[in-house]
């Protein structure tokens, strides 16, 4: 039987392909479809939407929703997830799958918008006003539903099964306040948030005071409110010898709680802590270190600082800020400013980055603290390879001296010299040793 050349095309082209599947690594030829593949969504309150994952090699698929963990699939090809959430607001949801040599993901955005139609007022988030002149805040929806009132983040009112309902704040102390509401029916729930700027009244400027303390027991740090990112308040009983924890759950927050013990009975206690944009107005300086978050925490009642112990302060810190500044994790500090500067307090991870997870997870830290007011959590950026050598130039020359005055002068210059590159090494072994070991007071 006689062959022409056409006849081995096919063949020919199967080995190649072949030879292709032998040479390469198993994950070069694997691939991983996202379904959908547009990264913004939207959906209601009352709608799901469901996600989908499928690789052609066996992986670890790890879901999670604004970084926390929502399903795992392990050593599986495929993996789907149906999204539902009635708050509404905007959430990422992420898809991580972990071959046997390699991790991809993809990040969706899913704005969740309400079934239902509803209006607030004003239409500003910030609002100034006298004191005398207290705003009104308004909520319409368009179906019966539960409104909850806050101010500064402490529940003030609610009502059941109405369409609209307004607050008017009542305090007497300029300052910086926030007034949220929540709705919530059926088909959903959904937050909304002012911050009035309570200004003094004619009377009160003329003499030059405040009024007298607030009716309202907030608790306003003096921060100017564009320099807040996040404000929360959170209220606990403190009886004496017991440990009390507050705990916070803001978005943009850091801090996820606090505790201490008390040595007296204090009540109850409002400690509000605010996320800030920049360094707080109160502190005259910056840390050392990279800053990831500038924090006030503060108590509604002075004089708790010298009777509190077991004092530690919860913290999340973004392993994308630390991979993104090449910041090392051990390096991770929270810092309290006072009088004499910023003071350093030891920090342990309680929860760390786990691989299966990735790098849109936060770490866990704990760490103690002496009292409360401007903090800050910083990082240190890893030195490179050479900054732990000292480099020292003396110098030199290359002339050769043939007289015995000249070797003479020569071996003074040398001794001399020998003395001066001593100094400088030690000089420099003592920089590099402070720099290194900061003192803090």
């Amino acid at each position: 039987m006689l062959f022409t050349k056409h006849d081995f095309k096919i063949p020919l082209f199967v080995a190649v392909i072949f030879l292709i599947l032998a040479i390469l690594p198993a994950s070069a030829v694997a691939s991983v479809t996202f379904v959908p593949a547009v990264q913004s969504q939207s959906v209601s309150t009352t709608e799901s939407l469901g996600f989908s994952v499928s690789v052609t090699e066996s992986s670890d698929i790890v879901w999670l929703l604004d970084d926390a963990v929502v399903k795992q699939s392990l050593s599986s090809t495929s993996s789907s997830y149906s999204f539902s959430e009635r708050e509404v607001a905007t959430y990422n949801l992420t898809a991580v799958v972990s071959g046997s040599t390699d991790t991809t993901s993809k990040v969706w955005t899913v704005n969740v918008v309400p079934a239902f139609n509803v209006s607030f007022s004003p239409d500003e988030a910030v609002i100034g006003s006298r004191l005398d002149r207290e705003p009104v805040f308004r909520a319409n929806v368009s179906e019966e539903s539960d409104i909850i009132w806050y101010f500064d983040d402490y529940r003030v009112s609610s009502y059941n099964d109405i369409c609209n309902s307004s607050y008017v704040p009542d305090v007497s102390e300029t300052g910086n306040y926030s007034i949220g509401v929540r709705i919530s029916n059926p088909n959903g729930s959904i937050r909304n948030q002012w911050y009035w700027v309570a200004t003094p009244t004619p009377s009160q400027v003329i003499s030059g005071g405040s009024g007298g303390s607030s009716s309202s027991g907030s608790v306003s740090s003096g921060e100017d409110y564009k320099n807040i990112l996040v404000k929360e308040v959170s209220m606990r009983m403190i009886n004496k010898d017991v440990l009390t924890e507050f705990s916070f759950n803001g978005d943009n927050n850091p801090i996820s709680s606090l505790e201490f013990t008390s040595s007296v009975n204090a009540g109850y206690v409002r400690m509000s802590l605010e996320v800030l944009n920049n360094r707080s107005s109160f502190v005259s300086e910056d840390p050392d270190d990279e800053v990831y978050y500038y924090v006030n925490i503060n108590p509604d009642k002075t004089g708790l600082d010298n009777k509190i112990s077991d004092t530690r302060i919860f913290f999340n810190v973004s392993q994308s800020w630390l991979d993104e500044n090449n910041i090392d994790v051990d390096s991770v500090r929270l810092k309290l400013f006072s009088s004499y500067g910023w003071r350093t307090f030891p920090v342990k991870t309680i929860a760390g980055y786990n691989s299966t997870v990735g790098p849109n997870s936060n770490i866990t830290f704990v760490s103690t603290t002496t009292g409360f007011g401007n903090f800050a959590i910083t990082g240190k950026v890893n030195a490179s390879s050479e900054d732990g050598v000292v480099v020292i130039d003396v110098g030199g020359d290359s002339s050769i001296v043939s007289s015995e005055n000249g070797s003479a002068s020569k071996d003074n210059e040398d001794a001399s010299s020998s003395e001066n590159v001593l100094d400088s090494v030690l000089k420099s072994m003592k920089e590099l040793f402070i720099k290194r070991n900061p003192v803090n007071t």
